[in-house]
């Protein structure tokens, strides 16, 4: 195998048994050991977490030497400036890279009713409505899709290895790699950060 995840091992996770914390632990004394001597005796590549919230990518690289982690919903034109202040620079400085999941917030940024997972994804807060309809502006002004930009976004950080891009026809997947190739013009980017829709330091496609 190449890459093993721990996945969902987060305070999102309704469905375990005890707490995440201590889920964590049972996993710091067993699957994170075990994760780690499989790739030492070359049976895996690498090993991380697959989870939506930061607090256990943090935790995890305290605790353990992970390879790459998948950060879902923490890393789109949407919501980034936590992942860029405090997830990013703590993974970076364990040279550990990121698998980005849900750059379109689970379809929310092309247009789907939702915004994240859970039972409730459906109840969208209005400050992040608003947000996409400002983004729709300017992408409008500049003749820009606004799910290609969203792919490209979060595709562009030096710690992404790999991007998660959900389809659910071949027409779709075809879409998303046309998304990679199309030139978005710097001006569309600058006008993001001038009205403070994406953090200034966040990096853009050249």
């Amino acid at each position: 195998l190449d890459i093993v995840f721990v996945h969902d091992l987060s305070p999102d996770n309704w469905y375990l048994p005890s707490p995440w914390e201590e889920q964590f632990e049972i996993a710091r004394k067993g699957a994170f050991s075990a994760l780690t001597r499989m790739r030492e005796e070359g049976i895996i590549k690498g090993w991380g977490l697959g989870v939506n919230r930061p607090e256990p990518i943090l935790k995890l690289l305290d605790v353990a030497d992970p390879d790459v982690c998948l950060l879902a919903s923490q890393y789109s034109l949407i919501d980034h400036k936590n992942a860029l202040q405090h997830v990013f620079p703590a993974a970076r400085a364990k040279g550990v890279s990121f698998v980005v999941g849900s750059p379109l917030n689970a379809g929310f940024i092309s247009g789907s009713q939702r915004y994240n997972y859970g039972k409730e994804n459906y109840k969208i807060p209005q400050p992040i409505i608003e947000k996409r309809e400002r983004l729709r502006e300017v992408a409008g002004r500049h003749g820009v899709d606004l799910r290609t930009a969203a792919l490209q976004f979060s595709a562009t950080s030096d710690i992404a290895s790999a991007l998660i891009v959900g389809a659910a026809s071949e027409q779709q997947i075809v879409a998303d790699y046309s998304s990679m190739q199309v030139k978005i013009p710097a001006e569309f980017w600058a006008e993001l950060q001038e009205r403070k829709l994406i953090e200034q330091d966040a990096p853009v496609p050249a």
